[in-house]
C-alpha cells in the first residue's frame, strides 16, 4: 500500500491548486531522513535556526516567521535540496488546479474550489493506483477548515461516481482522509514545497533573474517526478 501526502496552494482569487505526493515505504523514509538532514545542515550554518523548523515553502521563499533572519542563499539552498530529495526518492507527484475566474464566470454557484480540486486530484490518484501500481493508497492531508467535508466527500466518491467531479467510483483509496499538522510531518512539508513552486512557476513572472533561475531549477526537479499536471479552465 502507498501513502499520498496532500497539500494546497492558492494564487489570491485567481487559481487554486492541490498537489499529491505518492510514496512507497522507501521513498517515505528517504524524504523524511533527507529533510531532517537539511534541517541539521541549516542549524549548523545559520545561528539561531532550529533543525525542527517546518519547511513551509511560502515562508522560506519570503523569509517570514521562523525563516526570518535566514539568509536568502540558505533559503534557496534548502528549497533546492528538498526538491532534489524528492527527485531522488523516486516518489510520484500529481498536480491539479482550477482557474477560479473562469469557474465563477461559468457557474453561478460553483462547487467549493477546495473540494472540487481535491476530487480531481483523488480521481487521478485512484486511477493511477489501479492502472500502474495495482495497489491501494491511503490519503493524508494538511489540516484544513473543510476537513469534515473532505472526509464526507471521499466516502461519497467511493460509493458512487459524482458527475462533473470524478469519472468513476474511487475504489483504490483506503478508508478516509487523515488530517494532521504539517509541522509534525516532513512528508506533508515536501508536498507543500512541490505544490507551492509549481503554483509560483505557473502564476508568477519572476522579475529577478536569480529568483527566476532558482524557481526554474526547483520546478524542473519536481516535474521530473510529476506523473500528471493539469489545471482545469471551465
Amino acid at each position: 500500500m502507498r501513502a499520498v501526502y496532500v497539500d494546497e496552494s492558492a494564487r489570491d482569487t485567481r487559481y487554486y491548486f492541490i498537489g499529491g505526493l505518492i510514496v512507497d515505504d522507501r521513498a517515505a523514509r528517504m524524504i523524511e531522513a533527507g529533510l531532517d538532514g537539511i534541517g541539521k545542515l541549516i542549524e549548523a550554518n545559520v545561528p539561531g535556526f532550529d533543525r525542527r523548523t517546518e519547511f513551509h515553502a511560502h515562508e522560506m521563499f519570503h523569509g517570514t516567521n521562523q525563516w526570518d533572519g535566514v539568509p536568502v542563499a540558505w533559503r534557496v539552498k534548502a528549497s533546492e535540496l528538498i526538491a532534489k530529495t524528492i527527485e531522488r526518492s523516486r516518489a510520484e507527484y500529481v498536480f491539479r488546479g482550477i482557474d477560479l475566474v473562469r469557474l465563477r464566470t461559468r457557474y453561478q454557484n460553483p462547487y467549493p474550489a477546495h473540494l472540487l480540486t481535491l476530487a480531481h486530484l483523488l480521481d487521478e490518484i485512484d486511477s493511477r493506483m489501479e492502472r500502474v501500481h495495482d495497489e491501494m493508497a491511503i490519503v493524508l492531508a494538511d489540516d484544513h477548515h473543510s476537513a469534515t467535508n473532505s472526509r464526507r466527500n471521499l466516502v461519497d466518491f467511493k460509493i458512487r461516481r459524482v458527475p462533473g467531479y470524478t469519472q468513476r467510483k474511487l475504489g483504490n483509496l483506503v478508508d478516509t482522509i487523515y488530517f494532521g499538522p504539517s509541522h509534525a510531518s516532513r512528508l506533508l512539508q515536501a508536498a507543500d514545497l512541490a505544490t507551492y513552486f509549481l503554483n509560483r512557476d505557473r502564476t508568477i513572472v519572476e522579475e529577478d533573474p536569480r529568483s527566476r533561475a532558482a524557481v526554474g531549477r526547483i520546478t524542473a526537479r519536481i516535474r521530473s517526478v510529476t506523473v500528471s499536471e493539469y489545471v482545469w479552465q471551465p
